[in-house]
């Protein structure tokens, strides 16, 4: 029987792992960073909160409308926003700034709809769960299933695309160099589209699945946004591998060290617990800012120079 903390760190791992992946992507495609990113988990929430509690149907049926909402949304945003200010001449600066805006705007959309039910309505639109609502499979809940089944596909997908098709190719030369690749035929355009629709549509996704186990609301997607640029940063912003390796420490170790913490000095430090991955992110920018791509690759250097060494000798 695995322990109920167990389930929650790898739950939360599994969210934070389809976060920080479209995190890195969408910096690495427009070499912004999306603060928009975690409130696209919002939309998410509450489009389960309305299929379960307004229409009455099974909450699994929101995964593909919030993938899509998510997704409609990511790529409006490059598309619109960000391709628009691209026109004008804007600094990345500008660019990160108008994610900012974005943000702000669709948590405001996302707290006039939750005032909205709750007024016209009268449920209960804020700090709500659904734990009651997923079903059970060998004393596992559902969520931590899905979330775990959908996190391996990710990974085993991403993997694929990158590795076996044109697009995952034309994906990589744009990460690499988008003048250089722009130059060889690749629709930078298109490629940063498509990437921006997929990660939107996976924090939608992530954020489906978040209510049935953790605690609804619409800063919840604000909230996650310091952990799941603690995860991509500690993995190394410019690697979707690290960022799914970063997921998963940076979700088990918040989980974990929080509950150690109050353990030993009380219920009190459960407020604070943002404080681990901004602790995390605040090392790993000032001792490795490259996170585990850079600690790897200066391994890497120093064999390769222990190996040069070692030849001269003989």
């Amino acid at each position: 029987m695995i322990p109920p903390l167990i389930k929650d760190a790898v739950m939360y791992a599994n969210l934070l792992v389809l976060l920080s992946t479209g995190f890195t992507l969408t910096y690495l495609t427009a070499k912004i960073p999306n603060f928009a990113h975690a409130t696209f988990a919002g939309i998410g929430i509450y489009v389960t909160f309305t299929v379960l509690r307004i229409w009455k149907l099974n909450p699994y049926i929101a995964a593909p409308l919030a993938f899509m909402m998510g997704a409609g949304l990511g790529a409006f945003l490059y598309v619109v926003v960000i391709g628009t200010l691209k026109k004008y001449g804007a600094t990345l600066v500008s660019l990160t700034i108008s994610t900012l805006a974005i943000e702000i705007i669709v948590l405001a959309i996302i707290n006039i709809y939750a005032d909205y039910v709750r007024n016209t309505m009268g449920l209960i639109s804020r700090m709500f769960m659904f734990r009651y609502a997923d079903f059970e499979f060998m004393d596992l809940p559902g969520v931590l299933i899905v979330s775990t089944a959908l996190a391996g596909l990710l990974i085993l997908g991403f993997h694929l695309i990158l590795t076996k098709t044109k697009f995952g190719i034309s994906m990589r030369a744009t990460i690499e160099d988008t003048a250089l690749a722009s130059v060889l035929g690749v629709n930078v355009e298109l490629v940063s589209t498509i990437s921006w629709f997929l990660t939107g549509g996976l924090a939608g996704l992530a954020g489906s699945l978040l209510p049935l186990w953790l605690q609804g609301s619409p800063l919840t997607g604000e909230r996650i946004l310091i952990s799941v640029m603690a995860s991509s940063i500690l993995g190394g912003i410019s690697s979707i591998y690290g960022a799914i390796l970063g997921g998963y420490l940076i979700g088990l170790t918040e989980v974990l060290a929080t509950v150690a913490l109050m353990d030993t000095l009380g219920a009190w430090v459960s407020a604070y617990r943002l404080l681990i991955p901004l602790t995390v992110m605040a090392m790993v920018l000032l001792k490795a800012p490259r996170g585990f791509v850079g600690i790897i690759e200066g391994i890497q250097a120093r064999g390769l120079s222990l190996r040069s060494i070692v030849r001269l000798k003989r």
